[in-house]
């Protein structure tokens, strides 16, 4: 019986010898030809064992991860970045209370006005061409501003240097207390006396000039935040609150006719180099160009300073309050991100 499932098993695999046997069928019982007949004794669930482990061993060798390796981005905007602007002010003067103490004129003038002188005339060609007068003026005269900012993921520091010029308003009439070369007074009177024909009364005030406008200066440190409002393929619009803290320094001068006089003055150049300290609330408002290499921009600052500096052959003491509109130019000194390399 052995030898006959033998010699039928042979011939049967000579008939199919030409062609691919599928074990794993034929041990499952699947696609098995009609005139073979099998004699399994156990090999089928050896092999189909073997073949389990084999395909797990080589699913498992033939799999490779997806792994894609990336090299970490430089993240630009972890760098430091330097900034210029440069702007004309127009700048409003509060008024404020005013003591002035000297050997002459000892008084206090409530609601005291300052005038701001603009020089604006400076920014003209025609200004130029008077003799004296050159177009380097337009830097130093006019009321100007220079920032240096240093930024780093939107948090912004600064130095400024702004450089405002104001006076005493002309045609004042204020309240005045204290006493004018020795005349007490108590009375809503001209702070500057207009002339009358020679006719000057003991106690009037002719304080002809009061004015911080020669080496006048304030200069500040401070902090800002960046806030993007628009960002798109033409540039973008940046808002920036900051508040800074500074000093205010200059040469006051002070001018009053003498005791008795029309023709006469006293004059006093003020030696006192810092005259207060202060600091001021800005918002800015910027539009730069896309890589902002370049850019305009509007800055409101609100500022307040203690005054106490010189004043005829004594001092004076006032809060300085003011308010500056300007308008002017940025420019991007340095920007990693527009030094890197292309890959």
């Amino acid at each position: 019986m052995k030898r006959l499932m033998a010699l039928s098993l042979m011939f049967s695999l000579s008939a199919f010898a030409q062609e691919k046997l599928d074990l794993s069928g034929l041990c499952q019982g699947k696609n098995i030809p009609k005139d073979l007949v099998i004699v399994d004794k156990g090999f089928c669930a050896e092999y189909l064992k073997l073949e389990v482990k084999e395909s797990v061993l080589t699913l498992d060798k033939g799999i490779q991860p997806n792994v894609q390796i990336k090299c970490p981005e430089t993240k630009t905007d972890d760098k430091w970045k330097l900034r210029l602007y440069t702007s004309h002010s127009f700048t409003t003067y509060f008024h404020s209370d005013v003591t002035f103490k000297s050997s002459r004129y000892n008084v206090e003038i409530k609601d005291y006005q300052w005038a701001e002188r603009s020089s604006r005339e400076f920014f003209l060609p025609s200004e130029w061409k008077k003799p004296g007068n050159n177009p380097a003026q337009m830097i130093d005269e006019p009321t100007n501003t220079f920032t240096m900012s240093l930024e780093k993921n939107g948090n912004e520091f600064f130095i400024s240097a702004f450089h405002p010029k104001f006076l005493q308003a002309p045609n004042q009439v204020k309240h005045i207390t204290g006493t004018i070369d020795g005349v007490a007074v108590d009375e809503v009177a001209p702070v500057s006396k207009p002339f009358d024909g020679y006719d000057q009364v003991p106690g009037e005030s002719e304080l002809v000039r009061n004015q911080n406008t020669h080496k006048q200066m304030s200069f500040e440190i401070g902090y800002g935040h960046r806030f993007t409002l628009i960002d798109s393929r033409f540039g973008s619009i940046k808002y920036v609150p900051s508040i800074g803290v500074g000093v205010m320094v200059g040469e006051n001068l002070s001018v009053m006719i003498k005791e008795g006089q029309w023709w006469e003055f006293d004059e006093y150049k003020d030696s006192q180099y810092v005259q207060g300290f202060g600091g001021s609330i800005t918002n800015r408002l910027e539009f730069n160009t896309k890589k902002e290499r370049v850019g305009v921009f509007y800055e409101n600052k609100l500022a307040y300073y203690h005054q106490d500096h010189g004043f005829l052959d004594g001092s004076q003491k006032y809060n300085l309050g003011f308010m500056g509109n300007s308008f002017g130019l940025k420019f991007m000194i340095y920007n990693p991100k527009n030094h890197e390399k292309k890959l």
